[in-house]
């Protein structure tokens, strides 16, 4: 005869028998943040690489600082010194103020992507005030001031026919196509790495995602940024009067580059202590 212990444990067996198994969701979830995690690096690394790059080599600024005090600027003011000495203009109407205006402008229109048009106007005019003031004890005021405005777009045709050479204009181009691209990088992963937070966020994986991306992050930026710093001055080898230039420009680079991501291994870490810690916290509640 069946006993009721007998009669219950068979009912048991039979409804777990009867209850399909629950598969286990971690693996898709894994498989899920791994896909997570992948792009969200993708999207961090182009992100830091174009801001940098918008802040160094891709910017007029920071080239216009480099710029000065080095061979470009030397270059430029030697071609504006031969063209006044073509005309009779003194070199010495040529100031450090008409220097720095005229390196702004060459900078902002290669910036820009279009030739460069330097205007010596106002030099011409000092030179043509100055030979005016010393005429005019022989009745002749006036004539330096007719001659200078004569001689100015000659002057600028004869300067900006020097500068604008064909590697000038590749220069121009190619930047001007860098610029687009990086801000369109820029735009694309930041507005892609704000949709990720807000996800990450609301799946309450947000410190352990992006600690993630942060330390893939700094190691490839860093390494790319490294090995950009490093074959630059090797590429200016044949050109031995930039060297120098070139040089000075890589370091300059690194230096920016290393304070972006010493600021992503900082944000990093901070997110990987806030895992440890954090998760503590919450375990004791």
């Amino acid at each position: 005869m069946t006993t009721r212990s007998e009669i219950r444990a068979q009912r048991e067996a039979a409804e777990q028998a009867s209850t399909p198994p629950v598969s286990d969701p971690e693996p898709a979830a894994e498989k899920s943040n791994h896909f997570f995690n992948l792009w969200g690096t993708i999207f961090l690394i182009l992100f830091i690489l174009s801001a940098i790059l918008n802040a160094t080599i891709l910017n007029p600024k920071f080239v216009l600082h480099e710029v000065r005090n080095s061979v470009v600027e030397t270059t430029i003011t030697d071609q504006v010194n031969g063209a006044l000495e073509r005309y009779g203009v003194p070199t010495s109407v040529l100031t450090d103020k008409d220097t720095d205006r005229l390196l702004n402008q060459a900078v902002n229109q290669v910036y820009a992507g279009k030739n460069i048009h330097l205007d010596l106007s106002t030099v011409t005019q000092r030179a043509g005030a100055a030979a005016d003031s010393q005429l005019a004890q022989y009745g002749l005021a006036g004539v330096g001031s007719a001659a200078s405005s004569a001689l100015s777009q000659n002057i600028n045709s004869v300067v900006n026919g020097q500068l604008n050479t064909p590697a000038v204009a590749r220069l121009a181009n190619g930047i001007h196509l860098a610029k687009v691209a990086a801000n369109m990088i820029f735009t694309v992963t930041g507005i892609g790495l704000m949709v990720l937070a807000v996800l990450a966020v609301l799946g309450r994986h947000f410190a352990q995602s992006f600690s993630r991306m942060g330390i893939w992050t700094v190691i490839i930026d860093g390494a790319l940024c490294g090995a950009i710093g490093k074959l630059a001055p090797q590429l200016a080898a044949d050109q031995p009067d930039y060297t120098a230039f070139v040089a000075q420009l890589s370091t300059d680079f690194m230096r920016t580059a290393l304070t972006m991501i010493g600021m992503v291994l900082v944000v990093t870490i901070i997110l990987l202590i806030w895992r440890i810690f954090g998760r503590r916290l919450l375990s004791r509640r």
